[in-house]
């Protein structure tokens, strides 16, 4: 996980900071399919951003930047195509998140029902 107040795009020049209270974070996966049909990685760029305080929020993606900005590798997931059984796909997810408190991002299937979660931070 990379996480940033403001960042640049090396390729444009052009700089994007998260408004007051967010950050950007990016999270870079390797999503191995272990099952017998084709593995939807849909959960993994959608997510819910649960506070300390039990405050949640949908946290947005920016439009105006990419993980690679922030240094990750990898395309976003959502262009990336769904894993056969045995198949792996590696891939980005950015989010904005609030920088006011300790938090986690949970990731759930279409369902609601939570995959796995990435504790948050706040910048300094």
């Amino acid at each position: 996980m990379k996480a940033a107040r403001t960042v640049a795009d090396p390729d444009t020049g052009s700089t994007a900071t998260a408004e007051p209270g967010k950050q950007f974070v990016c999270l870079e996966f390797k999503i191995k399919n272990t099952g017998n049909t084709k593995f939807d990685t849909y959960p993994f760029s959608q997510a819910d951003w649960i506070g300390a305080d039990g405050e949640v929020q949908n946290p947005g993606s920016p439009l105006t930047i990419e993980c690679k900005d922030l240094g990750q590798q990898g395309d976003s997931l959502i262009n990336l195509p769904k894993p056969g059984p045995g198949q792996f796909v590696r891939g980005t997810t950015i989010l904005v998140v609030p920088n006011t408190q300790t938090g986690r991002i949970e990731f759930s299937d279409r369902e609601g029902i939570p995959l796995l979660y990435v504790d948050t931070h706040p910048l300094r």
